[in-house]
């Protein structure tokens, strides 16, 4: 699930950090380590892909050199972040859920495969009429047929959750999308006012000198170029741009 979610690309930016080594014997810390960069089923197909494996022995040291590891890397998408914003895929579509579905499916496999040996045995207790035997084999087929259903259930709500949580945050980039055309109409109407203000002492002040004229003009200048920076389209900011931008509007340089 781990690599699905990454990718192969992504996962040289990896460091898998291994800790309470204070609480171990170090053979047997060295030995549980070997295991895990070697072994198939733990580590070792994402070290194959450029992963690094380091020990943080709670000292400051420790931290620090895990954290240089990472210092110099070049940021990379993750592959499900791919999946959903590039390709555009539901959830469902990504590999990461295919992985999911494939283990809950082998889940469900073994369940059922360990259900028919239970009605098996259910069967043989009835022919040697053997009841307790026979009401304790149905309870444990119960207990196996609630775990399937939760299985098939946990898969579902994990796609319908997603999407449940994108529509939620879509609204909500929406409402802010409003709030932000409505911060920069209010913003533009006041230096609307503003630059009024001024054309008007312009007009009126006939009697100001050639410098004064000179500075009213640059701050209505100024104002209109603000005003223009205040009234800019939003359409295409990403969450934190159109954070950014309320930010920028509210307080233009």
């Amino acid at each position: 699930m781990f690599k699905k979610l990454c990718g192969d690309s992504a996962l040289q930016n990896v460091v898998i950090v291994t800790n309470m080594w204070g609480k171990v014997d170090p053979q047997v810390g060295e030995a549980r380590e070997a295991e895990l960069m070697t072994d198939d089923i733990f580590f070792k197909p994402v070290l194959d892909k450029g992963a690094q494996i380091a020990r943080h022995e709670n000292t400051v040291t420790s931290a620090q050199n895990i954290i240089r590891l990472v210092l110099d890397n070049h940021p990379l998408p993750l592959r499900i972040q791919v999946e959903l914003v590039d390709e555009r895929k539901d959830i469902s579509e990504t590999d990461a859920s295919e992985e999911l579905n494939r283990e809950i499916t082998a889940l469900i496999m073994k369940h059922q495969e360990e259900m028919c040996l239970l009605r098996e045995e259910m069967e043989q207790a009835m022919k040697d009429k053997d009841e307790e035997a026979g009401r304790e084999l149905e309870v444990e087929t119960q207990k196996m047929q609630r775990e399937i259903t939760r299985f098939k259930n946990d898969a579902k709500r994990f796609a319908s959750d997603y999407r449940n949580e994108k529509d939620r945050l879509e609204a909500r980039l929406a409402q802010m999308e409003a709030e932000v055309k409505q911060e920069a109409d209010r913003v533009v109407a006041r230096y609307q006012r503003e630059i009024d203000e001024l054309r008007n002492t312009l007009q009126a002040n006939t009697a100001a000198s050639e410098m004064e004229k000179v500075q009213m003009f640059q701050q209505i200048s100024e104002l209109s170029r603000a005003q223009a920076r205040a009234g800019a389209p939003m359409m295409g900011l990403g969450l934190f741009s159109m954070i950014g931008a309320i930010i920028d509007r509210i307080f233009p340089l």
